[in-house]
């Protein structure tokens, strides 16, 4: 299994309910699972599941206008999935559910430092 977790910037009027539905379900029918943040401007996502299917949605990502300036943050092959029952998960920081808030936490407890602070340390839009 692979994992990548990447940063991308927002291109102008994105909509994001229509990013999230369609990747649940092309998740979903990929093995695909993981969490995106997006604050308004920028977008962090976590994929992971089989090679060919997270390296495909991630070429998909790069070819999608709504995202400029991806840059990959990690990644690596994995044994087991951090996101394992999320098809995908959005957080967004200007309306934090504390359930929502309480569960990227608790999947992020053994992340890397580093790596947690994209996720809770980010500016509000």
């Amino acid at each position: 299994m692979r994992q990548i977790f990447y940063h991308s910037r927002a291109a102008e009027r994105v909509d994001v309910s229509a990013i999230m539905a369609s990747s649940k379900r092309n998740n979903g029918m990929d093995g695909i699972t993981g969490v995106l943040v997006f604050d308004g401007r920028t977008f962090l996502q976590v994929l992971e599941g089989p090679e060919d299917s997270v390296a495909a949605a991630f070429d998909r990502i790069q070819a999608d206008p709504r995202h400029t300036d991806v840059t990959v943050i990690s990644d690596h092959a994995v044994t087991e999935r951090d996101f394992a029952y999320w098809s995908m998960e959005l957080r967004d920081p200007s309306h934090p559910s504390d359930d929502a808030m309480w569960r990227l936490r608790r999947r992020l407890e053994h992340f890397d430092p580093d790596l947690q602070r994209y996720f809770f340390d980010q500016p509000s839009a």
